[in-house]
């Protein structure tokens, strides 16, 4: 039975006060100005379908111009209204829309629901030590629990990431040397080796071997049937994507990237996919008959930094957002629900060089644009949440991170640099935008109530950006 979806921060600083402003590259204004239209009041479902459809198609196929290759589906309600195949495999041949990708960290979404499933079984509890589950933790280690793991809050460094093979006893002591350098709980540090840690909990939890109970917990009650990990078998007849990568050569999407499947890729990676499955995965996380059980809801509750259980979830502006980005050598994948209007995005991409990100904003402003959620009274940051275009063609992108902060981020072009910074709120209501080497001045440009515009002074200039 379908359950509602549920849920809100990125941002990291770059520079800004002597940038000066570059124009976006033709394809970049075409895809981001020419699909940000805004529509008109309380549209008819039925003709929107199709031009959302052929918007998504036409930000794709720009994409596949500028050297994107891989496949992207766009769903709404449950339903796909676009799959487009773009490019080719470093072998030659087209990627198709049920080729094989693999999708990296991505993997981390579905170790989390396994975990979740085990917990609503009673097989653990999402704050029991790790201690309970595997021998050998040491005493400094011991307040470390599962949700640290899948929150990327034990306090391990994410530095410690020597390791590998399959003998627990031989890892253990290397991926938790030194202990903990913050209080578990209180403090998010990206560390992949956390995950390979949840894969043996689950293992010990299950009975049975990480990828067998992967399939059993996950992959079976999904319907994923074309989903299998690296170093498996191709299901019969399927098209599996040859990656090209700036990291190595050319790799299979089921050849091991570590040279096997052990503690040193496990449980954070690994997972060889298609868009429909991907998509089949979506819809199971919706699903009360599987995920309906008492730790469902807090799946999406965020923790230290947004990170919640194997997702990073954020409020932007279409509302609250699930989403996990994945890169390992060949390929890139990006997996984003949209919680309060059932859309899904997923891009699977066999070139580890491609930055997606310009190509997810275009697909996201093709289902949305003109849809953006309005906030009563103008509280805090968020009536700025949204996507600006600037004078010269530069995008600002506004997100918000807590009712008085958000993160942004300046595409200046399309193979540009790009800036980050926090906008906060003063206590005199006051916006500044801190990119890390000065702290500037935005102001909130409105009209009728609303926010359409904002404008960044830096020093003896000004940057004005208008809402998309």
């Amino acid at each position: 039975m379908p359950r509602a979806y549920r849920l809100a921060a990125s941002g990291s600083p770059g520079t800004l006060a002597s940038r000066k402003g570059s124009p976006m590259l033709e394809w970049a204004c075409a895809l981001l100005i020419g699909l940000l239209v805004v529509q008109p009041a309380d549209p008819a479902p039925e003709p929107q379908a199709p031009d959302r459809s052929a918007a998504v198609k036409q930000a794709v196929e720009a994409a596949g111009k500028k050297g994107f290759s891989g496949v992207v589906l766009a769903a709404v309600d449950g339903e796909p209204i676009a799959v487009v195949a773009v490019g080719r495999n470093a072998n030659g041949a087209p990627p198709k829309p049920d080729t094989l990708f693999e999708i990296a960290s991505v993997t981390k979404t579905m170790t989390a629901a396994a975990v979740v499933r085990l917990a609503d079984m009673g097989k653990l509890s999402l704050d029991d030590p790790i201690s309970k589950h595997l021998p050998g933790v040491p005493a400094n280690c011991r307040a470390i629990t599962i949700r640290h793991l899948l929150q990327h809050t034990s306090g391990i460094p994410g530095t410690n990431s020597e390791g590998g093979g399959d003998d627990l006893r031989a890892v253990l002591p290397v991926f938790l040397k030194g202990g903990p350098r913050h209080k578990p709980g209180t403090h998010f540090e990206y560390w992949n080796q956390g995950y390979a840690l949840l894969s043996e909990i689950i293992a010990r939890a299950a009975g049975e071997p990480y990828t067998s109970a992967m399939r059993r917990l996950v992959f079976e009650p999904a319907g994923m049937k074309s989903t299998v990990f690296t170093g498996d078998r191709a299901p019969t007849g399927a098209s599996v994507a040859q990656g090209r990568s700036r990291m190595g050569p050319p790799r299979s999407a089921l050849e091991h990237p570590y040279g096997a499947y052990g503690f040193q890729y496990r449980g954070m990676g690994g997972v060889v996919t298609n868009v429909r499955d991907m998509l089949r995965f979506d819809r199971a996380l919706a699903d009360e008959d599987l995920f309906g059980g008492p730790n469902a809801d807090v799946m999406f509750e965020p923790g230290q930094s947004g990170y919640a259980l194997g997702w990073l979830v954020r409020r932007g502006p279409y509302g609250e957002v699930h989403e996990h980005t994945g890169l390992v050598r060949g390929f890139t994948a990006v997996s984003r629900r949209y919680a309060d209007r059932d859309g899904f995005i997923v891009v699977l991409c066999n070139d580890d060089a491609q930055d997606f990100r310009l190509l997810v904003d275009a697909i996201e402003a093709a289902l949305y644009a003109g849809t953006e959620d309005r906030v009563e009274g103008g509280k805090g940051v968020v009536p700025l949440v949204g996507l600006y275009t600037g004078e010269r063609g530069s995008l600002l992108v506004i997100e918000a991170v807590a009712p008085d902060a958000a993160a942004a981020r300046i595409v200046w072009s399309e193979d540009g640099p790009v800036t980050r910074g926090l906008i906060k709120m003063g206590a005199d209501g006051r916006f500044t935008f801190d990119d890390g080497s000065s702290k500037l001045v935005l102001t909130a440009i409105e009209a009728e109530g609303r926010v359409m515009g904002v404008r960044i002074d830096a020093g003896d200039r000004s940057m004005t950006y208008t809402r998309e």
